[in-house]
């Protein structure tokens, strides 16, 4: 049940009413009573401190005399008059004052009395997520989310009620497939297997106090489990080398069966190297495994650094890498000054919507490039994004990964105004660089 406020309803119906009882009226004996009692709008939201004006309307032979009368038994007197062929009508202004629930309009003319029941609710606020976003048939998703009530105050934990949750198939609709209780915030959290691709989200069906909701829909893409594959016995050699002879690559690609581990067949395995103080791995070169899942590569040595092998996967098959091998390259003559690193830039770098509703999801995207010759999209690289308040002081939020195009994008959950900014770190290629600030409001 909602949080209530116990003050005495203050006497602001329209023409100055005060709480009163209602008088008996006399009439004829031929005189029409009251009847088609109306409300409008019912139920009556208040969901702003401006508030929500209801409009009352009966017929009757006589005026007679009207009230409103709350769920707690307390009345205030409505001042009616006549809206032609024998209506009347009169108007109230419900606030965050008057208390939510099952509301009374009373009539009484001709010496009858007639009452119809009408609900007044609060606006409630649901939000919901699911995660991960990609997952694997038959391992678990987290269905999290909270249910808030607005009042003069603003957002209130909505604790001990019933939240439905909801799932549509591709293809299908939604139905119902659990429920969960909030706590005494107002949150919920519970797990599901995940068996099909769809949405989730969730709902709530009000109550006498309060409005029905429904979250925002979040889709969990559900793929086909991979089987295991491994990468065993990869050497590189022969180590030590000298600079400019052969390098030999060799290892083998398994997978997993009913079986045990056997070897995987025609599937291409790629070879990686990162040199020796550098940051990132470098594709050099490819090859296909052979009827005993083997593999094997020559390349030229040219720069001690780690040797590995990589298999992407596939639609019935898992990644896999190898473990590490160092080779130490001799060179004869001294090495040569490392290349200049390559000036970076963060363009286009926007954090949306602004304003954003208080832990609604916050949108980041923008385009990380590196110069040469020409500005590019420098893909497969990780920028951090970064926040601080008004006052305050950066602090790390998450990473994201460019695209190939160098284009990124993520988002995350909105509690505070403030500033927003994504970073590139820099690598052995390329310099760092930081975007543009941005400034985003968050209403409550």
């Amino acid at each position: 049940m909602l949080k209530r406020i116990h003050a005495a309803i203050a006497a602001v119906a329209l023409g100055g009413a005060v709480l009163v009882a209602l008088p008996a009226t006399a009439g004829a004996a031929t005189a029409a009573g009251p009847s088609d009692l109306t409300v409008s709008p019912s139920p009556v939201v208040v969901g702003s401190g401006a508030g929500t004006t209801a409009t009352f309307t009966y017929k009757a032979s006589e005026e007679g005399a009207a009230r409103l009368v709350d769920r707690d038994g307390r009345a205030v007197t409505l001042d009616p008059g006549p809206a032609g062929s024998g209506a009347y009508t009169a108007r109230y202004g419900f606030t965050f004052r008057d208390e939510p629930g099952v509301w009374k309009l009373q009539v009484r003319a001709a010496g009858r009395t007639a009452t119809t029941e009408f609900q007044v609710h609060w606006t409630t606020d649901l939000d919901f997520d699911a995660a991960p976003d990609v997952v694997d048939r038959g391992d678990r998703i987290r269905l999290t989310g909270a249910l808030a009530y607005r009042d003069g105050h603003g957002l209130q934990a909505y604790d001990g009620q019933r939240v439905y949750l909801a799932f549509k198939p591709v293809g299908g609709s939604y139905s119902r497939v659990g429920s969960v209780t909030t706590d005494r915030h107002g949150r919920f959290s519970v797990d599901r297997t995940a068996d099909r691709t769809g949405w989730w989200r969730a709902e709530f069906e009000g109550t006498s106090d309060a409005e029905p909701a429904t979250s925002d829909s979040d889709r969990v893409d559900v793929r086909a489990q991979a089987g295991r594959t491994r990468i065993t016995g990869f050497d590189a050699s022969p180590e030590p080398v000298d600079a400019g002879k052969t390098l030999r690559l060799r290892g083998r690609l398994e997978i997993s069966g009913f079986a045990g581990w056997s070897g995987y067949p025609s599937r291409q395995v790629k070879i990686l190297f990162k040199p020796a103080g550098g940051y990132s791995w470098q594709h050099v070169t490819s090859d296909w495994t052979d009827s005993y899942g083997r593999f094997s590569a020559d390349v030229k040595a040219r720069t001690s650094g780690w040797w590995r092998a990589e298999f992407e996967g596939a639609s019935e098959a898992g990644y896999s890498a190898s473990a590490t091998d160092y080779v130490t390259v001799r060179v004869p003559r001294p090495t040569p000054p490392p290349a200049p690193k390559a000036h970076t830039r963060v363009v286009q770098f926007n954090a949306a919507p602004e304003p954003v509703g208080y832990h609604r999801y916050l949108t980041f995207r923008g385009e990380l490039q590196a110069w040469d010759h020409r500005w590019e999209g420098y893909g497969h690289q990780k920028v951090t994004v970064w926040f601080k308040k008004a006052g305050g002081s950066w602090h790390y939020v998450k990473t994201l990964w460019t695209n190939s195009t160098g284009r990124f994008w993520g988002k995350t959950t909105a509690s505070a105004s403030g500033y927003w900014k994504v970073v590139f770190a820099g690598n052995g290629e390329a310099d760092r660089s930081t975007s543009r600030i941005d400034w985003v409001r968050v209403k409550r």
